[in-house]
């Protein structure tokens, strides 16, 4: 899809629909009240009228009659102004554009009209990129649904901001292909061609890439990984992608100097293990991996951006599997940095792997540390699908975790970490349990994970009802797999390059 800038007329546009925004309890301004005169005034009528709200999601086509160039224009809502954040913004224009393939439109057009702003630029884009998304059909013979857009055309935003619009829609394409990876049945995207898709990021932008397989992490002391991965016939993996935005030819970071480390959960399925899950909708834990999803996609645009930030992804991607040399609630494994661990329950598996995973991250000489997992139930019951729960260790970095989450439309909520927590993650015959605190259960995954961090700036983002929207009622939020932290990463790395030049 080609998205460009355009300096016609709204009315002289010759495309097959022209999108207006409208926000409720608001009538039509500026360009929108111009192009609005050109139609007769029908545009404004139907807004006065509550004919249409502006609500959110709310999308309606009308004919232009040839009263302009356009063939239709399409009325789209925004919600309230007051409501209006960086996430609503890219989710109003995902459903614009997935509304206007439904209907086989072509070329459309967006007009630039209050309550958008020109500093919404970023988003109008990313959320049109975003409403491109099918999840892949395995069917056969099956006509599509919605058809493609050619052309999108932004009115009214200005002139001589290609690279933003360019950066933008790489953020929007890097967001559906952690989609579509977090879509991908459990016996394609398997362990291995998790490490796969790594290795074609790095080749592609010439990275750094390791994979330790079963061997490697032995000798590593990996073994929480082994544990975790112990049940299945595939057998897992340590992935490193890392990208030297400060040293050419791979040379090694100078003291000092910062690394940033995105840290992926990466189950490519999750059964809960010897701790096994219900059944109902356990065929969904193919989206275990969703946090290893947006850790490539992440680092494959910065890679691409050449930032000059080191940067390394780390995922750790394993299947969870009862098998009969599963690990078992009872057993006590040592870690990679030393630390024992109780496993109460297999299914609390993410936080070992990823613990291995931030060990490995230290090892190579990261400075900040950022995990994405789909880690706990308990992130619906306490924040829901709108946003992500998130802990972290350091203020500082926090700060640029939430500025970086403002900036990509990708809600994060930041939770305490008590010290009265910490006397729960107490095992009676290891240094930590890994679960069955009995209260405050995504805190207590996001500070066992936090023991692993070496005292560095450290943020958990805990995206297991973030990543995929399973509540029918909550309309106002994208259905299925979102690409959560994909955009996040992106704009933290951007923020950290930015403080470094």
């Amino acid at each position: 899809m080609k998205i460009s800038l355009v300096s016609a007329e709204a009315a002289e546009l010759n495309v097959d629909a022209l999108a207006i925004p409208v926000a409720t309890g608001q009538r039509l301004t500026g360009a929108a009240l111009d192009l609005d005169r050109a139609m007769g005034g029908v545009l404004n009528e139907m807004v006065v009228n509550a004919e249409f709200r502006g609500r959110i999601h709310e999308v309606l086509p009308m004919p232009a009659q040839g009263k302009i160039a356009a063939r239709r224009v399409i009325l789209y809502g925004l919600g309230a102004p007051h409501d209006l954040d960086g996430q609503r913004m890219r989710s109003a224009h995902h459903e614009l554009v997935r509304a206007s393939r439904t209907w086989g439109y072509k070329r459309i057009a967006v007009l630039r009209s209050e309550p958008l702003g020109m500093d919404s630029l970023k988003a109008v884009v990313e959320g049109c990129v975003m409403g491109t998304f099918e999840r892949r059909s395995r069917q056969t013979g099956a006509a599509p649904e919605r058809r493609e857009i050619d052309e999108v055309g932004l009115a009214g935003f200005g002139n001589g901001r290609e690279r933003e619009v360019m950066a933008a829609q790489e953020n929007g394409e890097a967001t559906n292909r952690a989609r579509e990876w977090q879509n991908a049945p459990p016996n394609e995207l398997t362990p291995d061609a998790l490490a796969q898709e790594a290795t074609r990021i790095a080749q592609r932008h010439n990275l750094e890439i390791e994979v330790l397989g079963p061997t490697e992490l032995k000798s590593g002391g990996y073994n929480l990984m082994l544990g975790v991965g112990a049940g299945s016939a595939k057998p897992p993996r340590l992935i490193r992608v890392r990208y030297h935005g400060n040293h050419q030819g791979g040379a090694s970071a100078k003291t000092g100097e910062p690394a940033l480390a995105l840290i992926g959960k990466g189950i490519t399925f999750d059964s809960g293990g010897i701790s096994l899950k219900e059944p109902d909708k356990m065929s969904r834990m193919k989206d275990d991996m969703s946090g290893a999803a947006a850790a490539l996609s992440a680092i494959d645009v910065i890679a691409s951006r050449k930032l000059p930030l080191d940067v390394m992804a780390v995922v750790a991607a394993a299947e969870n599997m009862p098998g009969p040399s599963a690990q078992r609630p009872g057993d006590v494994v040592v870690s990679a940095d030393g630390k024992t661990v109780e496993v109460v329950n297999t299914d609390a598996e993410g936080r070992l792997v990823l613990a291995d995973a931030l060990t490995h991250a230290l090892r190579n000489h990261a400075t900040h540390l950022i995990d994405l997992a789909t880690l706990t139930g308990a992130a619906t019951v306490a924040i829901g699908h709108a946003a992500s729960a998130a802990t972290s260790n350091d203020d500082e970095f926090w700060s640029l975790v939430e500025h970086a989450s403002r900036e990509a439309g990708d809600r994060v909520w930041r939770l305490p970490m008590y010290a009265d927590y910490r006397i729960l993650l107490r095992s009676q015959i290891a240094d930590l349990r890994n679960s069955e605190y009995g209260e405050a259960g995504t805190i207590m995954g996001g500070m066992f994970i936090a023991e692993f961090a070496g005292g560095k700036p450290w943020a958990h983002i805990d995206i297991a009802a973030s990543a995929w929207n399973t509540n029918d009622e909550l309309t106002t939020i994208l259905r299925g797999p979102s690409g959560a932290g994909t955009r996040l990463c992106i704009e933290l790395a951007e923020l950290m390059a930015g403080a470094e030049r």
